[in-house]
């Protein structure tokens, strides 16, 4: 019996212990926004134009941006050279839908967009129309002033 007891009591300890350990190193970690990439991966499109909030969130959660910056060139071309490329109409918007969903190449250069057929042709549209919104981002804060 006083082994039992003894050992519901180590037990414990150690529980408490262990709880003092992570509630210490949990402690929250405030971190530099560096860059506009960064800043939609953080916000998790939070900081887009509210129109256009659903096609950056699907952004920042699916692995777009392994390849895509949003301000330059990776392995992919940045968002906003697709922007300027692109006329912002609801054709080039199903083209770069079906683009997301399919892959694509020769379009920047010789790489190859894989395709990504988990997303749906809604949610495609969605991301397609926020990359193509950054385009008149610029022209839209200077309309506010």
């Amino acid at each position: 019996m006083k082994w039992v007891f003894f050992f519901i009591i180590i037990f414990l300890g150690l529980a408490v212990f262990m709880f003092l350990v992570v509630a210490c190193n949990t402690q929250s970690k405030k971190f530099k926004i560096s860059t506009t990439t960064d800043s939609l991966i953080n916000s998790a499109g939070a900081m887009a134009d509210p129109a256009y909030q659903k096609g950056a969130k699907l952004i920042a959660a699916n692995d777009c941006l392994t390849c895509h910056i949003l301000d330059k060139k990776s392995t992919g071309p940045s968002y906003y050279q697709i922007s300027e490329k692109y006329p912002f109409d609801s054709g080039v918007v199903e083209n770069l839908a079906y683009s997301i969903i399919h892959g694509s190449k020769g379009l920047f250069g010789p790489n190859e967009m894989p395709g990504h057929p988990a997303i749906n042709y809604i949610d495609a549209k969605a991301m397609a129309t926020y990359i193509l919104s950054l385009k008149h981002e610029p022209e839209l804060k200077q309309g506010k002033k």
